[in-house]
């Protein structure tokens, strides 16, 4: 069987590990905090949300590291705020 490496991003937000997961193959876009999934998206909704925040970058299908990290500083609310906290939902 078949098993894609996911492209991957992290970084440490509030102290906590946050980390970016795209797979290839399938195009599922994943958030995860520390051991818990913040946000899961699939297609077309993940090449959205990439391509909304990727800017002028060439990513195609296949997102890079600087495109995951942008996500991530999206989705953390850096464009708007000094500092954030995840809310469940």
């Amino acid at each position: 069987m078949f098993e894609s490496v996911p492209i991957t991003a992290s970084k440490v937000v509030d102290g906590e590990t946050v980390r970016a997961e795209f797979l290839c193959d399938t195009g599922r876009l994943r958030i995860v905090s520390g051991t818990q999934v913040r946000a899961e998206w699939f297609p077309p909704h993940s090449w959205f949300a990439i391509a909304s925040i990727s800017g002028h970058s060439r990513w195609g299908t296949r997102p890079d590291e600087a495109d995951l990290l942008r996500l991530i500083d999206n989705y953390a609310g850096y464009s708007s705020h000094e500092s954030y906290t995840f809310v469940n939902s």
